[in-house]
């Protein structure tokens, strides 16, 4: 088959998991026979070399046509998140070259859902895989800006705006007819048009969530990988029977082997947490958990700082008084066998709603216990009390109980290792997928 991939963002440069799956993914089929490609988006947006940019280059086998443009080449930066009728003009003349089988998106973010017209012009087969909460969330993460968990867009789209875009909102509050804006009430019909003024911005925004979900009722096939995502999409309006549930695949065997390899001399307890030092990733929760535990064990941070600056400052600083807890940065994919063989539980303190995270399922590769919280699709990866234990999110007091506890109960530790399973592997992942595209086809 000839299968074209679409991405929000592709590695080398970025390797977070939707875009680590999706290479991972392409290679296992490119290995069955498949001819695959990459039609992906480099989110740079800074004005620098010009308003429309092209790359084409080979990752691990896999042809990539990589897209970067400029923030302002439209009048309205938030409708482009969405909705992107040039990279659609693009994507259609690249889908005709092609003559691509099957489209399998992996996420549109900034690509804009107006691609999947263009399959569905050429009549060619579409797969969307869900792997957050995009195509009802403008904020992705399905948090408010307070840190509260939201369960969709509230009262139509309307109560986004005070959440996403409050400068916009308190805008359209002073603007003598937002009320009749925000009363007319149907934003159905998709009928915006970009503009730099405040009801074109607003109308961009009302108007998505019914945009995106018109556009994922006409994919050919919907997949989430956990129950808890399926779940999210049909409470906003998605019939169930159009999304099925498979979960993630990876490589099993090679990082268990790998990491069996690479793992060192005996050493006091050591918690994990490996990501993105973010707010919704919570390892503040685990830097003051930490704090209140005794006895000889230790924490691992890796990720990265950058992205939220603001927020891992103190956090860092209040890591850097206690000496048994080491910083790191991230580390390279090459790198994640020595990551994982470094610790012995993984910590996940997320405080929004985690659906499948890759480092859970690697954990489980390397037989490793896991404690979450219990949030989620974190709940369908971690067995409470058998592989691992899960704690309430955002209680720092009952996390350092439950490490308190593996550090003053090492049998516990070698019960729950002996009991994790290894999670599905990439080739029974791919041999669904397969099996997917075919019907997507018929």
């Amino acid at each position: 088959m000839r299968i074209t991939f679409v991405v929000h963002q592709f590695p080398p440069r970025y390797f977070t998991g939707t875009e680590s799956y999706a290479l991972a993914v392409g290679c296992e089929l490119q290995r069955r026979g498949h001819d695959v490609d990459v039609f992906a988006l480099d989110p740079a947006f800074a004005e620098a070399t010009g308003p429309w940019r092209e790359s084409h280059e080979v990752v691990q086998g896999l042809p990539v046509r990589r897209i970067n443009f400029w923030m302002n080449l439209g009048r309205d930066w938030g409708r482009m998140e969405y909705r992107h009728p040039y990279m659609a003009e693009v994507f259609a003349r690249h889908l005709r070259e092609r003559d691509s089988e099957v489209v399998h998106s992996f996420h549109l973010r900034h690509v804009g859902a107006d691609l999947i017209d263009r399959c569905k012009e050429q009549d060619r087969a579409l797969v969307v895989s869900l792997t957050d909460f995009w195509f009802v969330c403008p904020r992705v993460i399905l948090m408010r800006s307070d840190g509260t968990p939201c369960e969709g867009p509230p009262d139509g789209g309307r109560g986004c705006l005070p959440c996403h875009a409050p400068e916009l909102h308190q805008q359209l509050t002073n603007h003598p007819a937002g009320a009749e804006l925000l009363a007319a009430g149907n934003f159905t019909g998709a009928h915006s048009q970009p503009g730099f003024d405040v009801r074109s911005r607003a109308l961009s925004l009302l108007e998505r969530p019914d945009y995106l979900r018109q556009r994922l009722l006409a994919a050919d096939a919907i997949v989430a990988p956990t129950q808890f995502l399926r779940s999210v999409f049909v409470q906003n309006g998605m019939p169930e029977a159009r999304i099925a549930c498979h979960g993630y695949g990876i490589d099993t065997a090679s990082i268990a082997s790998a990491v069996a390899a690479a793992r060192t001399a005996p050493r006091p307890l050591t918690f994990g947490f490996f990501g993105s030092f973010a707010p919704h990733k919570a390892p503040h929760l685990l830097v003051a958990a930490m704090a209140k535990v005794t006895g000889e064990c230790r924490v691992l941070l890796r990720g990265r700082a950058s992205d939220f600056p603001d927020y891992s400052a103190p956090m860092l600083a209040a890591a850097a008084k206690d000496p048994r807890i080491t910083v790191l940065p991230p580390f390279t994919r090459e790198q994640l066998p020595a990551a994982l063989a470094a610790i012995d539980v993984l910590v996940v303190p997320s405080t929004w709603h985690e659906n499948a995270p890759f480092v859970v399922l690697e954990a489980r590769a390397a037989g490793l216990p896991v404690l979450a919280s219990r949030f989620g699709g974190l709940t369908e990866v971690v067995r409470h009390e058998l592989d691992g234990e899960l704690f309430e999110p955002g209680d720092a007091a009952e996390l350092a109980t439950r490490m308190q506890r593996l550090v003053d109960d090492p049998d516990r530790v070698r019960r729950y290792r002996a009991a994790v399973q290894p999670p599905k592997t990439l080739v029974q992942a791919v041999d669904e997928f397969e099996a997917i595209y075919h019907e997507a086809v018929r």
